[in-house]
């Protein structure tokens, strides 16, 4: 019993401070090196966590996050969410997407599918770079400019030939959506895939998730965007408006 109640304080210290190294870890538990150690190993071989490509840093995995999503349908986040997104998803025809925020990523807690049948689908839990994604740049254009710097620095690889990978170029664009109230993602997840995202912000400190419409570039015409934008940031609002006072979301 002891093993496991130190693994479940291993991946909360992960989770309240991810990305996190081992050295911090042990720092913040009061635990031996060698204890943490044989917790993280426990914990990334069942998908509890994962390690940041580059940093060797710890961050909570997909499984934690499929737990977290379940708990968060009885209240929180999904319960304040999901009117919102269904009704979003009728207004506009296409796939609407909640994820939320884990280090350099954001992972996809809640979706509400399109009618189409061809139409933007991915599985909960799937993740994406906060670059490369609609509702990734939305959470960094929300971020403190030292937590931009941060990740701009741990450098934004290609997921498509179209995802941003100048640092001068991103920048600008977080300008844009700050200016805005809403990311375009043009292809640079997924080819043939655009969508519009805005951040969840209950109005102190960071976004808590982030929501968005998704469909074929077929669908998702230029003179659409701006308009879907709208939608989205006002759909995102409502969301953070409707989260109760002091609620732990996913």
């Amino acid at each position: 019993m002891r093993s496991v109640t130190t693994a479940l304080q291993v991946l909360e210290a992960v989770a309240v401070n991810q990305p996190v190294g081992l050295s911090a870890l042990t720092r913040t538990l009061g635990l031996p090196k060698t204890t943490v150690q044989r917790s993280l190993a426990t914990l990334a071989e069942s998908g509890w966590i994962e390690q940041q490509a580059g940093t060797g840093r710890w961050q909570v995995g997909v499984r934690a996050f499929v737990v977290g999503s379940a708990v968060g349908a009885r209240g929180g986040l999904h319960s304040a969410a999901l009117p919102t997104m269904r009704d979003l998803g009728s207004e506009v025809g296409e796939t609407v997407h909640l994820m939320v925020p884990a280090g350099r990523e954001v992972v996809l807690v809640e979706r509400v599918d399109s009618p189409q049948p061809v139409r933007a689908v991915a599985p909960l839990g799937a993740r994406g770079p906060l670059h490369a994604t609609s509702n990734g740049k939305a959470v960094l254009a929300a971020l403190p400019q030292e937590d931009v710097d941060a990740y701009i620095a741990g450098g934004l690889p290609a997921v498509t030939p179209h995802t941003i990978t100048d640092p001068d170029r991103l920048r600008a664009e977080l300008r844009a959506i700050t200016e805005a109230g809403f990311s375009v993602c043009r292809e640079e997840l997924e080819e043939g895939v655009v969508s519009v995202g805005a951040a969840v912000h209950p109005g102190h400190g960071r976004p808590v998730a982030s929501l968005s419409i998704s469909g074929p570039k077929s669908r998702m015409s230029p003179e659409l965007l701006t308009p879907y934008g709208e939608k989205v940031r006002l759909a995102a609002e409502a969301i953070a408006f409707a989260l109760p006072v002091g609620a732990d979301v996913p």
